[in-house]
């Protein structure tokens, strides 16, 4: 279960409440209030409005890498099990997007890359999904250097970093999506690295009809977002950042 699927059974459930046979004044205002949610949830102007908080500090432009860095960090998003008729894992589209920009980064300025994968629950003991696909982006295998054991950004930082301190490596660029950037630049930081971000999937305007009518699209971004809020909150509460 996701953080919007309770959000969005609640706007049905408002929204039903006020068609009931209840006094007109009352459900006219919990309808109101229902179909007002939905739209908030799902409408991509309330979106990208919601993304300028976390996002908006990133230009949309082609990364540059400075001059002094050492190496290329990619986190890894999730992987989906393997299935009857597909009996191997794949990653998910977060995953895959990540994983190409830092291939692209590494085919402009050849650096070691670090891909922190985690311990997937859907990846069998010693899999490495995020390494075969950098490789095949063209990332030499020597290259690739692997961290397996993370469950979440804070440990990501911290497992990443002793990895990165064994080689040298003090100044990186940071491979996740826009939304998810502060917190994973937080958490490097904290570990003593120096971060220049280098975000993926950062929210542009597409065609007109996409912006206007309410899409899936929105609904997925809300999701990351109200996510990341909550995990910044969180992260600082528990001192991580």
């Amino acid at each position: 279960m996701t953080y919007i699927q309770p959000l969005l059974l609640l706007c049905i459930a408002v929204a039903l409440a006020g068609l009931a046979p209840l006094r007109s004044g009352k459900g006219k205002k919990l309808a109101l209030a229902g179909v007002l949610g939905l739209v908030a949830v799902s409408w991509p102007p309330a979106d990208w409005i919601l993304s300028r908080p976390l996002e908006g500090q990133f230009p949309l432009r082609p990364f540059r890498a400075p001059a002094d860095l050492q190496a290329i960090v990619v986190l890894g998003a999730g992987v989906r099990p393997a299935q009857y008729e597909a009996p191997y894992p794949l990653p998910d589209a977060g995953t895959f997007s990540r994983c190409e920009h830092a291939a692209w980064i590494y085919r402009e300025r050849p650096l070691p890359v670090l891909a922190c994968e985690g311990r997937q629950q859907a990846v069998p003991a010693g899999g490495k999904t995020m390494r075969d696909l950098l490789h095949r982006a063209g990332v030499a295998e020597d290259m690739i250097w692997t961290e397996d054991q993370s469950r979440s950004t804070h440990e990501n930082a911290a497992y990443g970093a002793g990895i990165l301190r064994a080689h040298g490596v003090k100044r990186i660029a940071l491979v996740v999506d826009g939304l998810s950037m502060p917190r994973a630049a937080a958490c490097f930081r904290k570990e003593g690295m120096e971060v220049t971000p280098a975000p993926c999937d950062l929210r542009s305007w597409g065609p007109l009809r996409d912006e206007l009518l309410p899409n899936w699209r929105a609904v997925y971004r809300n999701e990351i977002a109200l996510h990341e809020a909550l995990g910044l909150a969180w992260y600082r509460l528990r001192g991580w950042i």
